[in-house]
């Protein structure tokens, strides 16, 4: 084995080596799928890593991106066509060969719809399959679903047995060359967990009303809950702590009792647990250039 101090690019060569020869492989069984360009590199994008900005920011679902077709993407030296650009994942690529030959597949079935001028992708929304593409990926060997989807449309489809049979030398090679690849963060990354509500106090300047037990009038002002949890405020008149409304009756019945150093936090933060609001409504995408397919 090469050592990779001296040879450092020996595994990026293999890499793309392996990833042109299952296209060839596919170019063999389909004639009008054209030559392309591949690159490779990780499905998730920053954002997709990065914590929301604050607490109430609501999850959102994400969709690592398995590979790509982009039509006429690259020029190359003493060619007049200019060459697709066609990504293939790291996260696909660690997945092993079936995913290679799914994904490789599925961005054959895009190729084809340019080299036929069939619109395969929303023209609002690239991420959408339409109908046509489903057709052309069932011409190319792969199973695509009965309906739709939200939000990718005919977007994920399956490898046919027929399909796995033809292919199944590719599929040994692919996996036999023990390919460098990417998978680490991907299943964190494809859904952001909850973020557990703030503490009482960052609520943004928010106030509560406390009062005391003087009689006949209490004695009463507004605190923020990061104040209140901090400990009891006692009035210098009536010797009793100042409390939200409502709680008159219960610090009467915890009277003469203890209530140990966790008792007024834990009923303070029943009391001001923050609500997570709804998912925010999905961001209008930008239209884009048809011939950029955002594949599966």
């Amino acid at each position: 084995m090469a050592d990779l101090r001296t040879d450092p690019g020996r595994e990026g060569t293999r890499l793309i080596t392996a990833l042109e020869k299952c296209w060839t492989a596919i170019q063999k069984h389909h004639p009008d799928v054209p030559p392309v360009l591949f690159i490779t590199g990780t499905g998730i994008s920053r954002r997709q890593t990065e914590k929301p900005r604050t607490s109430t920011d609501a999850p959102r679902r994400h969709y690592p991106t398995r590979g790509h077709h982009w039509a006429d993407r690259w020029a190359v030296a003493e060619r007049e066509q200019r060459l697709a650009e066609l990504f293939v994942a790291g996260e696909t690529i660690k997945d092993g060969g079936e995913e290679i030959l799914k994904t490789e597949l599925h961005e054959a079935a895009h190729s084809l719809a340019h080299v036929r001028k069939i619109q395969d992708t929303s023209k609002g929304d690239p991420r959408w399959h339409r109908k046509e593409f489903a057709a052309l990926a069932r011409e190319v060997g792969l199973e695509p679903l009965r309906r739709s989807e939200k939000p990718l449309g005919f977007s994920n489809c399956t490898l046919t047995d027929a399909t796995r049979r033809r292919y199944a030398s590719v599929i040994r090679q692919l996996d036999a060359a023990a390919l460098p690849g990417l998978g680490d963060d991907r299943d964190a990354a494809v859904e952001e967990p909850p973020v557990a509500p703030e503490p009482p106090g960052s609520t943004n300047g928010k106030r509560v009303k406390v009062s005391c037990a003087c009689l006949p009038e209490p004695r009463a002002f507004p605190v923020t809950p990061k104040v209140l949890a901090e400990g009891p405020i006692i009035c210098g008149l009536c010797g009793e702590p100042f409390t939200l409304p409502g709680e008159e009756e219960g610090q009467e019945q915890l009277a003469g009792a203890d209530p140990g150093p966790e008792a007024e936090p834990d009923s303070l933060a029943a009391e001001f647990t923050v609500t997570l609001p709804g998912p925010r409504p999905a961001e209008a995408v930008e239209p884009q250039d048809s011939s950029m397919d955002m594949g599966h």
